[in-house]
């Protein structure tokens, strides 16, 4: 199906689409000796060092289409100034390929092209086109966060099944939409929440759920901190568009997004990495690094489907006269659940013994990944996973040897959900939700009802507003 791109730009409340599809479709049975055809959605980094790598190395399925707004985009990685922004010449190949941080559309397809060694990969500007395209059975969602809902509820609604990044929403109530659709649609939906499907973090989890170290009596988890990369500043100052950026291809990138004055380009939070510090494009660091630390929390103490009653003791350094940096690059708070435990979350200082951490605080001693490395009590040394009994409670573990991409892969040919379904990732980033709403509204506390999914108590209706994302420009959620 070939749709032009000028009918998709027209206008975002097309008869086709808004946000979602107009009809719902059903997902196309994939046969014994068919793939399972992907498309890639957002070729940014996270695509090029992640889940593409994890989608070439499946033989079950085909990356067929590479789909961005951009082509070639400069090669910087995280903030990391390596070459001249905007310079010509930023993307030429090496031997070996592209540079490191390199991404865009055509660097997808020759990624893609080489591996299976045609040229059949098509690049797309549009995702609007993908999710028409009856030949796509899967997409994989890696756009700025302020993307994800749209996509993935008009993906699900037209029969396509969703891996969609971590974070996998920008707000409470897109998450719980999604939520709804992914159960209504039925198709295979898994967040990149790659942690679940590694064996140490598993068996840590396995660990403290199970009891082995003794009663939980807390737990500690660090994340990055931070309100912008190293080399770009506080600076809000206004610049042209890069070359690689052409005026159509800025305006879809905004996309539900509201403009800034003039339809600014602002480097330093539109530059590729760092939209993730204001509120239109992302949640900051608490929902981009808790998406990963907050879903061994909830593994561990058994809570996947449900979640703390507060957030408490918030502190933070927000600035309250910046428009641009909307997120704390300091804080230090405690999750509460309801019995009682304490979890507490707090920067990465690995100075002073902090390193990146999900620690569960026990009876016998300490039981977590703990900069990188499975930490259990001394008396647990000698413990491993097969000495798990039959009475103890086992988490999800994809089959042997299948990675997230591939446990991805074994939902969908086996028509059902995987080891990161949309409803668990709803819950992990929700933690990070509410802190972010407890940190904006400036309070100490905030209280949580994760049965109804409402905030309680002093400050529950201030809060509730900022459980909603705005969408501008004719875009709407679709659900």
């Amino acid at each position: 199906m070939s749709i032009s791109r000028r009918a998709f730009l027209g206008g975002a409340a097309s008869s086709l689409f808004v946000g979602g599809c107009a009809s719902q479709g059903v997902p196309r049975i994939i046969g014994a000796n068919s793939k399972v055809n992907v498309a890639i959605i957002g070729c940014g980094l996270i695509a090029r060092l992640t889940n593409v790598p994890g989608f070439l190395k499946d033989p079950r399925c085909r990356v067929t289409i590479a789909c961005d707004m951009v082509k070639v985009a400069p090669d910087y990685f995280y903030g990391g100034r390596k070459s001249d922004f905007g310079a010509e010449g930023f993307a030429r190949k090496g031997a070996d390929g592209y540079p490191k941080g390199v991404c865009g559309s055509t660097v997808i397809k020759d990624l893609v092209d080489r591996h299976y060694g045609d040229t059949s990969c098509r690049e797309v500007f549009d995702w609007r086109e993908v999710v028409a395209d009856p030949s796509v059975d899967a997409v994989c969602i890696c756009t700025p966060d302020h993307w994800h809902a749209i996509i993935a509820i008009a993906a699900m609604k037209a029969g396509k099944h969703v891996f969609c990044q971590k974070p996998m929403s920008l707000g409470i109530r897109e998450g719980q939409a999604m939520v709804r659709v992914a159960k209504a649609t039925g198709v295979t939906f898994q967040v990149g929440n790659q942690g679940r499907s590694e064996a140490p973090s598993r068996f840590m989890e396995e660990i403290a759920l199970n009891g082995y170290a003794g009663k939980v009596l807390g737990a500690t988890v660090c994340i990055p901190g931070g309100d912008h990369w190293e080399g770009h500043g506080h600076s809000a100052a206004r610049a042209p568009l890069p070359k690689y950026m052409s005026e159509e291809a800025w305006n879809l990138w905004q996309g539900p997004a509201r403009h800034w004055e003039d339809n600014a380009y602002i480097p330093s939070i539109h530059e590729p990495t760092c939209w993730r510090f204001n509120r239109r494009y992302g949640g900051g660091m608490i929902p981009d690094f808790g998406a990963h630390e907050f879903d061994k929390l909830q593994r561990g103490l058994g809570t996947d489907l449900t979640g703390p009653v507060a957030v408490e003791n918030m502190k933070t350094n927000l600035r309250r006269d910046n428009e641009v940096f909307t997120w704390a690059g300091v804080y230090d708070f405690e999750f509460v659940y309801a019995n009682g435990l304490r979890v507490r979350v707090r920067p990465i200082d690995v100075k002073n013994g902090f390193p990146r951490q999900t620690t569960f605080h026990c009876e016998k001693g300490d039981v977590g990944i703990k900069g990188g490395k499975l930490v259990v009590p001394e008396c647990l040394s000698k413990l491993k996973e097969s000495d798990l009994t039959g009475s103890d409670r086992r988490l999800y573990a994809p089959a042997e040897g299948h990675w997230h991409e591939a446990d991805f892969v074994d939902g969908i040919l086996e028509r059902r959900q995987c080891c990161s379904p949309c409803e668990v990732g709803h819950r992990t980033i929700t933690m990070a939700h509410i802190a972010n709403v407890c940190e904006q509204l400036r309070v100490d506390r905030l209280g949580w009802d994760p049965a109804a999914e409402r905030f309680t108590g002093p400050n529950a209706a201030a809060a509730e507003e900022m459980c909603k994302v705005e969408y501008c420009n004719g875009w709407e959620l679709g659900a």
